[in-house]
């Protein structure tokens, strides 16, 4: 692996490619595009292409109808990438003016109206072109921003939150931000006023949408992950992990479960349930 840590990775749509990103041996920031089509035949991942960047990468998604185009973004830029047959990768920055300085741009996410569609080529038809509008991209101050994907120009901002929006998941009717207030929060998609919200025990740093758009599932810096059902309106914790170091664990053979003490003063009982 040619860099030192990876913080974030994304499959194109057809499933072939892997984009990662990480710190390189000299601490810049790496994006490395690896083949994994053969992968299932045993073997090795192949680079065709990798890049360095001169800016802060946070979040890189691949669009979900080219798989030869990328967004990403991070502290003070929001960029577009094109990979090259040359075995490289350009980029060009969306312009935002005043909204450039001390903006972290923390995730992003795609207004697609065809998530549950087979993986595509190539965005050559202008049927797959107009499935894609816009991306939405969160920042750590509270703002949610609206991006052309064809124009890759900024068209409107939305102050949504008054913390920090660590993550967000977008489809063709609504928007889901999980948040530093410990709140996952559901929008129509002009962000008049949102619609549904939930609690968490921490900063919501994680969040998806399903395919169907009932569901949302949403991660939290302490390793809880929940389940948010859109139709009833009902959340409930999937598995809650601690937040420190354990101390001591026994398996309870009659029972199948399994007893943890840790320095975060809990003691768990998990069933066979929660860790298959």
């Amino acid at each position: 692996m040619p860099v030192t840590t990876l913080k974030c990775l994304s499959f194109s749509p057809n499933g072939k490619l892997l984009a990662s990103v990480g710190k390189d041996a000299h601490n810049k920031e790496m994006i490395i595009i690896w083949d994994i089509s053969k992968v299932g035949k045993m073997e090795k991942p192949e680079i065709v292409a990798r890049q360095t960047s001169d800016v802060n990468i946070l979040c890189l998604k691949f669009s979900p109808v080219d798989n030869t185009r990328l967004v990403s973004c991070g502290k003070e830029n929001i960029r577009f990438w094109r990979i090259r047959e040359t075995q490289n990768i350009r980029s060009s920055a969306v312009v935002l003016n005043h909204h450039t300085r001390n903006t972290v741009f923390a995730s992003l996410d795609f207004e697609f109206a065809a998530r549950a569609t087979p993986a595509m080529g190539n965005a050559d038809s202008s049927k797959e072109n107009d499935a894609l509008k816009r991306v939405y991209v969160a920042s750590k101050n509270g703002m949610v921003f609206q991006i052309n994907y064809l124009t890759e120009s900024l068209e409107a901002t939305y102050q949504t939150n008054d913390s920090a929006i660590y993550s967000i998941a977008v489809n063709e009717a609504f928007c889901v931000t999980g948040s530093e207030d410990n709140y996952v929060r559901v929008w129509p998609l002009d962000f008049s006023e949102f619609y549904l919200e939930a609690k968490h025990e921490d900063t919501v740093c994680s969040v998806d949408i399903s395919t169907d758009g009932l569901r949302i599932i949403c991660g939290t810096m302490y390793g809880s992950i929940g389940l948010l059902d859109k139709s009833n309106q009902n959340y409930k914790t999937l598995i809650r992990c601690h937040t420190d170091s354990i101390l001591c664990m026994e398996y309870h053979k009659m029972h199948g479960s399994i007893i943890t003490v840790s320095r975060d003063k809990t003691i768990r009982l998990w069933s066979k349930h929660n860790y298959d």
